[in-house]
């Protein structure tokens, strides 16, 4: 019998770690059935959804742990929740940045129970104007009758300077 859990880990980037990790869990059965990495200063995180033979489930998770005593591995059942049926919307919001803003962006869509497939957020300095600019890539998990324009105009309402493009 199979056994299904997400594997979350993070540290220090080591060269090579996301193919030594794939070696280290095929080399025991088991497959990444889906994965996000990210790697940030120095430091990256990695969820997996991993399944592999459930004789082999704490063999697995104790090697990955012996091998790589400088990372921090966490795990846990997947959600097997059903949800209604959804569609995937991709936008960009930009906007002077302001402190509280990225809890503000992230309220706004948790009160339209909307879910955040992925954000990529950045700050720069522009040329040409004094403040800094925020900058947010949002993958966006909708029910299917959902309207892009008025999820759009709803982060809108952050501020006067808010401008949303639907990707």
């Amino acid at each position: 019998m199979k056994s299904n859990f997400i594997t979350t880990v993070y540290g220090p980037v080591i060269p090579g770690i996301i193919k030594v990790l794939a070696q280290a869990t095929r080399n025991l059965g088991g497959e990444w059935l889906t994965s996000k990495i990210v790697k940030l200063d120095g430091q990256f995180a990695a969820i997996m959804n991993v399944v592999v033979e459930e004789e082999r489930e704490v063999t697995l998770k104790s090697s990955l742990e012996e091998k790589f005593p400088s990372l921090r591995f966490v795990y846990t059942p997947p959600n097997t929740t059903p949800r209604g049926a959804t569609k995937t919307i991709n936008l960009v919001v930009d906007c002077i940045d302001r402190p509280g803003l990225t809890g503000d962006l992230s309220g706004i869509l948790a009160n339209l129970d909307i879910g955040v497939e992925d954000m990529e957020c950045k700050r720069f300095v522009m040329d040409g104007i004094a403040d800094t600019v925020f900058s947010a890539r949002l993958t966006l998990s909708v029910p299917l009758n959902a309207d892009s324009q008025i999820i759009a105009e709803e982060i809108e309402t952050l501020s006067e300077d808010v401008r949303v493009n639907i990707l």
